[in-house]
């Protein structure tokens, strides 16, 4: 993926690579999305400077884990739409984007089969909307520290430190 564009809007923004194995399934829905699959997410803060967090529903008899409202993008989707999206979609609000903390450019691998995916960390202001879960997701909430049980925690740690100067 060419990060030119990203980084002239976002300037200095951290690339990490990583390989990512995964399982059948999940492979497949990575594959289903074509040759170089993007994704987004969105760590949103609200005014309080708390972040809401959503909780996947529970699949095969494993607890869902909290995560940042995201996913896959669209065809023909920017990431940061890709990330305002999602945030409508999972959890009922309506976000503006005001960073980029990350792109992570992961390559996925089942056995001897890969694909490149690049995934974009958004950091957003919730400026309206209700809470409510959307589909597949258990519940939404606001929080005042970094659950134990988030998704790719270590990749958010810098990022709510930053964002609570007083902790």
């Amino acid at each position: 993926m060419d990060l030119g564009a990203v980084r002239k809007q976002h300037a200095a923004v951290p690339v990490e690579h990583r390989d990512w194995p995964v399982n059948a399934e999940e492979f497949r829905r990575f594959a289903e999305r074509g040759r170089n699959p993007i994704g987004a997410a969105v760590l949103v803060w609200g005014a309080d400077r708390r972040i809401l967090l959503v909780r996947e529903r529970s699949k095969a008899g494993k607890q869902g884990w909290w995560a940042t409202p995201g996913g896959f993008a669209e065809p023909g989707e920017s990431p940061e739409a890709c990330a305002v999206r999602e945030a409508r979609e999972e959890a009922g609000v309506d976000v503006r984007i005001t960073g980029l903390s990350k792109v992570i450019l992961c390559h996925v691998v089942h056995g001897e089969r890969g694909v490149d995916y690049a995934f974009f960390q958004f950091e957003g202001q919730r400026v309206a909307g209700r809470l409510r879960p959307g589909a597949g997701i258990a519940e939404v909430a606001w929080f005042d520290s970094l659950p134990e049980d988030l998704h790719f925690r270590a990749d958010y740690v810098d990022v709510w430190r930053r964002g609570r100067p007083s902790l």
